[in-house]
């Protein structure tokens, strides 16, 4: 029972930016389950405004936190976190 108990279930998470006009994906970012998704926010950000201007920023509540906050405000993109 012990080694059982021990091995954890491990997955993956794929964060996608899409365009929500065209319905294209424009950034992906794929991470472990260790990683807060909020920390995903970033290089998905700096990859989606390569491929377009971006003006708002769909998003649930598991990239809800100040760090998010802060670098849609210095991007300027208006957050809409649900």
């Amino acid at each position: 029972m012990g080694d059982y108990m021990a091995k954890k279930k491990r997955y993956v998470k794929v964060h996608l930016a899409i365009d929500v006009k065209t319905r294209e994906i424009v950034a992906m970012d794929v991470t472990m389950d260790d990683r807060h998704d909020s920390e995903a926010l970033p290089s998905l950000m700096a990859d989606a405004s390569r491929h377009r201007t971006i003006i708002e920023a769909c998003m649930d509540g598991a990239y809800d936190s100040i760090r998010s906050y802060r670098l849609l405000k210095r991007m300027g993109v208006k957050p809409i976190i649900d």
